[in-house]
């Protein structure tokens, strides 16, 4: 008996397991997400706009632009197929690449490499932990810090008061 209520258990946890992953997968194509919710990994087959304050918890692909709002935060990696713009205070724990240009709001972070197809801007006291691959020119805001190397493809780097970087290479 007891090993049948032992195998009930498992069954009935099992089966809210599949319920629950279905429905990630079923939300994971989106194209925005309102200001202050949060949601799991996002596959967009579009663009992709995070509202302000709102949480990615996993990563972010789009094959358009990805647009997140000003205190937004991402856990994971960011894929743009096209611009990155973020606003003020969000936070990216992973990676950015974009096939296109690249703006950060003020006092953003990024926790990875920053990977972009075009121009760099960097907001004010915003802070890269990785290394920056630009094939245009890069703005490094005022305050603005990367922690790692800066490769510019243009060669053009545009100091902000008090900015700083690694390494040119």
């Amino acid at each position: 008996m007891k090993l049948f209520k032992g195998l009930l258990i498992t069954l009935i946890l099992t089966a809210f397991s599949v319920v629950s992953v279905a429905a990630q997968e079923a939300a994971t194509n989106v194209a925005t997400l309102a200001a202050g919710a949060s949601i799991g990994n996002i596959s967009s087959t579009a663009a992709f706009t995070a509202g302000a304050n709102s949480n990615v918890n996993g990563y972010v692909n789009a094959t358009a632009a990805v647009t997140l709002g000003a205190g937004c935060s991402v856990t994971g990696n960011v894929s743009a197929g096209a611009a990155f713009t973020s606003g003020d205070g969000a936070k990216v724990k992973g990676s950015v690449s974009a096939g296109g240009a690249f703006t950060s709001g003020a006092n953003s972070t990024i926790g990875g490499n920053v990977t972009v197809g075009a121009d760099f801007t960097s907001g004010a006291n915003s802070v890269i932990s990785g290394n920056v691959y630009v094939t245009g020119d890069i703005t490094l805001g005022a305050g603005s810090k990367i922690i790692g190397s800066v490769h510019s493809g243009t060669g053009v780097i545009t100091f902000g008061a008090g900015s700083t970087f690694g390494s040119v290479k």
